[in-house]
């Protein structure tokens, strides 16, 4: 399956690179031996990152935590690139077709410098930390949760690339909001090899009068759970797996990621808990799926992560429109 999984995506990093090969010796005039560069370095540039997670999987040092980031990059980089090379290509054939007296040269050079720009872009505001005010109304709900504050925090991916400093602007941010109840979403972990109780620490510092609650994302399933998991608990988050707890009369129920991918899985743990439809209820669920199946089973509101919306244009769209 791993075998499979990483043939597929060396299949499309290939169709991607070709792409942008194409591109660059069609706008610049190379020699044989500068077409034989351009390839060679694209070549080592498309496995870079399936040699970079492969390499964060097993080590955990400075060296392959810079690789990583950095084919991270090239991996944003290169999707932007992709764009390009499709628009360039369009634009080739209607000069063509309209007879379009305008230099290709110049066009394609104005294309790679607008990926510059909108790349860097990119990576400027991956590093915001945005916060999104949503006010939720949900039926039955006890006074005691009037005014409350809940705060929802997902998909951190500590490992290669976000480490403690990352963990302690969340922390901070969170803080300011000063909620009275705390969600991590999953994916707390990236699932590369790391020091998980080191890495985590600043967590520490919340201190939401109502607690604060983690389940579990795909993430922390690409390796064994168990480290994480107890390194979770170590700093007083409380896990919960399938499981529902009563808070202040607030039904709040945590899924396994695993299982709540699974209809069937799904569908007998939410009916086991037994949730009384009569009183407010939330599910906490990495991925926002089976929505049916929580309507069904009568919770008020699901809050998931997971997608990232897709994490670059135009992908992000797509996970719009779902």
């Amino acid at each position: 399956m791993i075998i499979l999984f990483i043939s597929i995506i060396s299949f499309i990093l290939a169709l991607l690179h070709f792409a942008v090969y194409k591109m660059i010796v069609s706008i610049f005039v190379l020699s044989s031996a500068g077409h034989l560069v351009i390839a060679i370095i694209l070549i080592i540039l498309g496995l870079s990152f399936i040699l970079a997670s492969i390499l964060t999987f097993n080590y955990n040092n400075l060296l392959v935590r810079i690789y990583y980031t950095l084919s991270a990059v090239w991996l944003g980089f290169v999707g932007y690139l992709f764009l390009a090379s499709c628009v360039y290509a369009l634009f080739l054939e209607t000069a063509q077709i309209f007879n379009i007296n305008i230099s290709t040269e110049s066009f394609g050079i104005l294309c790679l410098i607008f990926v510059i720009i909108i790349g860097t872009y990119g990576l400027i505001h991956a590093r915001l930390i945005l916060v999104k005010n949503i006010p939720v109304v949900l039926p039955h709900l006890p006074n005691e949760w009037q005014k409350k504050r809940a705060v929802w925090v997902s998909d951190l991916h500590l490992g290669a690339i976000h480490g403690q400093d990352f963990v302690k602007s969340i922390v901070y941010k969170i803080n300011k909001i000063n909620p009275d109840i705390v969600f991590i979403g999953g994916d707390l972990y990236d699932g590369v090899k790391v020091n998980e109780s080191e890495i985590i620490k600043p967590l520490a510092n919340l201190h939401p009068t109502l607690g604060i609650y983690f389940i579990t994302g795909n993430h922390e399933e690409f390796r064994d759970d168990k480290k994480y998991l107890e390194s979770i608990r170590n700093i007083g988050i409380r896990i919960l797996d399938n499981e529902m707890i009563m808070i202040k009369g607030l039904q709040l129920i945590g899924v396994d990621d695993r299982d709540s991918i699974n209809t069937i899985k799904f569908k007998t743990i939410l009916s086991n808990l037994k949730i009384n439809k009569n009183k407010p209820s939330i599910l906490l669920k990495h991925q926002p799926s089976q929505l049916n199946i929580a309507e069904e089973a009568g919770l008020s509101l699901q809050i998931s992560g997971h997608t990232h919306r897709a994490q670059i244009f135009p992908l992000n769209i797509f996970t719009n429109l779902i």
